[in-house]
């Protein structure tokens, strides 16, 4: 049996977010993408590569730093960036495959999809196992439709090679459904997809990550005028940087503040201010904000 490879998608613009959810805590010294780093090494015996794009710099120091932790695999991870990111996923995935000279098949994962638990990831890496040698994919289903993560046979690699915009490998596993063989796991939390705060928030709380201790950020309720000033630049800016509903997050600098207006001023009813001009410090502050956002946000 070749050893099963897999990809780690987190690449996209995620254009419901307004931080780079990839970032985002899941528990302990780890976020999003690092979760689902750590499933995707839990379950293949072979290499894993993962793809960034938007905020590459950001998720590149992110896995850096989870690998000076866990030493044991970093020969196993490979960081590979994709420049044409914006053109949709389909550009993601094959340049993970690419990344994968010479495999025989490759485990995709998602990065916004940490909610998978160890008893049905070994399900899934049996049933890729003892797969029939004419199998294209193995997937988990929900109700019949194949969910991520989606194993892909290398027979399917030349053919992912067409695809383009924001699609993955789904119209292919529909044209070929009679070679993809299904393990349904039934609805479930292990589909759960972080793309809304409020997606987040439920898996946060469901998996104890914002019961994480932090050091809170001081709040103040200054004058409307002194925000307005900084409000106004940062929902005219390209991507406007919600931490959560009515919450914007400015790392222009400086203390760090939670800033709440004593009357929501165009749909903000708090900014959230601190040190975050380099990747490091913006990972900070975006760890601190969010678990108190967990808090104090219903």
């Amino acid at each position: 049996m070749h050893r099963i490879d897999a990809i780690v998608l987190s690449a996209g613009k995620a254009s419901r977010f307004g931080v780079p959810k990839f970032a985002l805590p899941a528990g302990p010294g780890e976020v999003l993408l690092t979760r689902a780093l750590a499933q995707a090494l839990w379950v293949v015996d072979g290499r894993v590569v993962v793809v960034v794009g938007h905020e590459a710099g950001l998720a590149q120091l992110a896995v850096e730093r989870w690998l000076d932790r866990n030493p044991g695999v970093r020969d196993r991870v490979r960081l590979c960036e994709n420049p044409h990111y914006a053109k949709g996923q389909s550009t993601s995935l094959q340049a993970g495959l690419r990344a994968l000279e010479g495999s025989a098949g490759a485990l995709v994962f998602l990065a916004d999809m940490p909610g998978l638990d160890q008893e049905r990831l070994m399900q899934l890496r049996e049933a890729i196992r003892t797969k029939r040698p004419s199998s294209l994919a193995v997937a988990p289903a929900e109700l019949g439709q194949p969910r991520p993560p989606v194993y892909l046979a290398a027979g399917l690699f030349a053919q992912i090679e067409q695809l383009a915009g924001d699609q993955g490998a789904r119209a292919l596993l529909q044209a070929q459904s009679s070679q993809v063989e299904l393990l349904e796991w039934g609805t479930g939390p292990w589909f759960a997809d972080v793309d809304t705060w409020s997606a987040y928030r439920t898996l946060a709380r469901a998996k104890g990550w914002d019961r994480e201790p932090f050091r809170p950020i001081p709040k103040h309720r200054p004058p409307l005028d002194e925000v307005v000033r900084e409000i106004d630049p940062l929902l005219a800016s390209e991507r406007v940087p919600w931490l959560a509903p009515g919450v914007l997050l400015s790392g222009a600098g400086g203390a760090s503040r939670w800033l709440e207006l004593a009357r929501p001023y165009r749909g903000v009813v708090a900014v959230v201010r601190g040190p975050g001009r380099t990747p490091a410090q913006y990972l900070r502050l975006l760890r601190r904000a969010v678990l108190m956002a967990l808090t104090t946000n219903s």
